[in-house]
């Protein structure tokens, strides 16, 4: 009987080694496969950087003696968090060589600090292109803009800028940051908005506009942390296995892999808004979203400007070896083709539509680069070197200083009033005739330098 029962928990012992040396023997096959696709992936992107007869086409980036250490605070600050009402922001408070973070995750531009109280205050909303992707600090679209400020705000005075821009930003998502602002009592003077990449993909990614980009993933996130949620009212041992079979599933989906299993499954072909409807979708809430700002900007006294920004899937610019590379992968991929038909449609319908909603303070820049030789975009999304930022800010600077200008005149304006009032009480109390010419007096601006035109 003893004997029976130990041959029996012998072979049971048996049967279980043979059983975890099969399992340590399927992860094995399971790590070497996946280690061979990641390479065999690794590879490709290194062969398909080659082009123009198998000579390498070179990021131009890498040839400045600045990418490398840029990239270091790229990389560390790439992660978000979460943020309410717009989804997500930078972490903040970071200090790097070229990538500085303020306390509120706002990209930091360099600019006066003194005299404490600006002459007038402008922010800079956008998403990536707008945050300076691919620029240092001192070479933004915001750092610019803020270099051309200083010289028209006057002997002792300075103009604040700030940079709201944030990666993947459509405009509904700058126009509720620009709400949260006024909601704390932030008010500007002029707002800037730089749109077009971002609201135009997220169209294409949903078949209409309106919503947020890549807003499936948001989706799933919430699903999936409401079926992770332990303090939900759904608690047990079997809403705990649910749980983990849930983290098992969604972490094979990380396997290189499985990805190339999913590829071998016939799948139906996904199909596009078509351009004419998607463009229209764009165009539509973008207005609406004008329209908004426009509101908000009657109810607390700021200027808002308008401009649509540049992208390569619209260029007809001489493009570059590199750009020429990215054009290729723009028209070989389904998505990016569709995206770039509606980009081409866009700026016609905003031009006969935008000048009615903000009369002289919509900027199209969809063509801005026509006919430039030089290198101006590093990636197939539309960042932008920096060398063509210079460019961009002086296709919007004739509103932007027009409407700063204007600012500063009904600040003296409404300065004389308030002089001309107490000329008056005083004229009285002394039984004076009152000086009723100081409502004569004009603002004259200070002449700007010829290198800020």
């Amino acid at each position: 009987m003893a004997f029976s029962a130990r041959r029996t928990v012998g072979k049971g012992w048996g049967a279980l080694r043979a059983f975890w040396l099969m399992m340590g023997i399927c992860l094995m096959l399971v790590v070497v496969t996946e280690a061979c696709f990641r390479a065999q992936r690794s590879v490709g992107e290194s062969i398909t950087a080659r082009r123009s007869g198998g000579s390498a086409v070179v990021d131009p980036r890498t040839r400045t003696d600045w990418y490398d250490d840029y990239m270091v605070d790229f990389n560390a600050t790439r992660a978000a968090k979460w943020k309410p009402f717009v989804y997500f922001s930078r972490h903040p408070s970071y200090a790097g060589r070229y990538i500085n973070i303020d306390s509120a995750g706002r990209r930091i531009t360099p600019q006066p600090s003194m005299p404490m109280l600006p002459r007038a205050r402008v922010f800079f909303f956008g998403g990536s292109t707008m945050w300076g992707t691919s620029q240092r600090d001192s070479m933004t679209i915001p750092a610019e803009a803020s270099r051309r400020l200083q010289t028209i705000a006057g002997t002792g005075h300075r103009i604040e800028v700030t940079n709201f821009g944030e990666n993947g930003y459509v405009m509904t998502q700058e126009v509720i940051e620009l709400m949260l602002q006024l909601r704390k009592g932030n008010i500007p003077d002029i707002v800037v908005f730089f749109d077009g990449i971002n609201d135009a993909g997220a169209t294409v990614q949903w078949g209409h506009g309106g919503n947020t980009q890549n807003e499936s993933k948001r989706v799933s996130e919430f699903a999936l942390g409401r079926k992770l949620d332990r303090t939900g009212a759904d608690r047990g041992i079997r809403r705990d296995l649910r749980a983990l079979g849930l983290l098992a599933m969604t972490s094979a989906e990380q396997l290189e892999l499985l990805q190339k299993l999913k590829t071998m499954v016939p799948q139906q072909p996904k199909q596009f808004v078509s351009a004419d409807s998607g463009a229209r979708s764009t165009v539509a809430f973008y207005t609406a979203n004008v329209r908004l700002v426009e509101a908000l900007a009657k109810e607390y006294g700021f200027t808002p400007i308008y401009v649509w920004q540049p992208t390569l899937h619209t260029s007809t610019k001489p493009l570059t070896r590199f750009e020429q590379r990215l054009m290729h992968s723009i028209k070989a991929d389904p998505f990016n083709s569709r995206l770039r038909e509606v980009h081409l449609v866009i700026p016609f319908m905003l031009d006969s539509i935008m000048p009615r909603i903000a009369p002289g303070r919509f900027v199209n820049a969809a063509d801005l680069f026509d006919g430039d030789t030089t290198h101006i975009y590093v990636d197939r999304v539309g960042h932008n070197t920096e060398e063509a930022i210079p460019t961009i800010v002086k296709a919007f600077w004739p509103t932007l200083q027009t409407e700063v200008q204007r600012k500063f005149e009904r600040i003296y304006a409404t300065t004389s009033a308030a002089q001309c009032t107490l000329e008056r009480r005083k004229s009285r109390r002394r039984s004076l005739r009152p000086d009723w010419g100081c409502e004569a007096r004009s603002f004259v601006p200070d002449a700007p330098p010829a290198s800020s035109q």
